[in-house]
C-alpha cells in the first residue's frame, strides 16, 4: 500500500523534470531562431544601405566622368585630338573622390557577380582617363560604352534592392506583425 504514494511521488518528479527539459529545449530553439532572424535582418540592412550608397556613388562618378568627357571634347575642337589637356582642379578632385567612393563601396557588395560588375563598370568609365591624343569619336564611343555599363549595373543593383525588400515583406509572419 505504501508503494503507490512513493511511485506517484517519483512519477510526479519525473514528469516535472521532463516538462522542465522540454520547456528549456523549446526556449533554446526560440532563442536560436530569434538570433538567426536578427542576424538575417542585420545582413539585409547592411546590404541595403551599401547598395543604395553604391548606386548613388555610381551616379556621382558618372556625372563627374561626363563633365570630364565634355571638357575634353570641347578642348578637342581646337586640337582635333581627345585628351592630353589638364582638367580643372575641382573636376579632377571630384573624379578622384567619386572613384574612391565607388571602389570602397564595391568591396562591400556581398554578391560576388554584382561586385565584379560594379568593378567592371568603374573600370570602363575610367578608360577615358588613359585616352590621350586620340580621335574624339573613339573617345566618345568608349564613353558611351562605359555609360551603358554603368546603367546596366545600376539596373542590377536596383533589382537586388527590390529582391531584398520583397523577401523582407514575405518573411513577415502574423506573429511578427503584431
Amino acid at each position: 500500500m505504501a508503494v503507490w504514494p512513493v511511485a506517484a511521488f517519483f512519477l510526479g518528479g519525473l514528469a516535472t523534470q521532463l516538462t522542465g527539459w522540454l520547456t528549456h529545449r523549446r526556449q533554446q530553439k526560440e532563442r536560436q531562431q530569434d538570433a538567426a532572424a536578427a542576424l538575417h535582418e542585420r545582413r539585409e540592412t547592411f546590404e541595403l544601405e551599401h547598395l543604395q550608397r553604391l548606386n548613388e556613388a555610381l551616379q556621382v562618378l558618372s556625372r563627374a566622368t561626363a563633365q570630364a568627357h565634355h571638357a575634353d571634347m570641347m578642348a578637342s575642337r581646337e586640337t582635333r585630338l581627345y585628351g592630353g589637356e589638364m582638367l580643372p582642379d575641382e573636376l579632377d578632385e571630384a573624379l578622384r573622390v567619386a572613384n574612391q567612393d565607388v571602389y570602397m563601396l564595391a568591396g562591400l557588395v556581398l554578391d560576388d557577380e554584382l561586385r565584379e560588375q560594379v568593378k567592371a563598370a568603374r573600370s570602363s568609365l575610367n578608360q577615358l582617363a588613359g585616352m590621350i591624343r586620340v580621335d574624339p569619336s573613339e573617345a566618345d564611343a568608349v564613353f558611351m560604352a562605359g555609360y551603358q555599363e554603368v546603367w546596366e549595373t545600376q539596373d542590377r543593383i536596383a533589382a537586388r534592392i527590390r529582391e531584398i525588400y520583397l523577401s523582407s515583406a514575405s518573411d513577415l509572419t502574423p506573429a511578427r506583425r503584431a
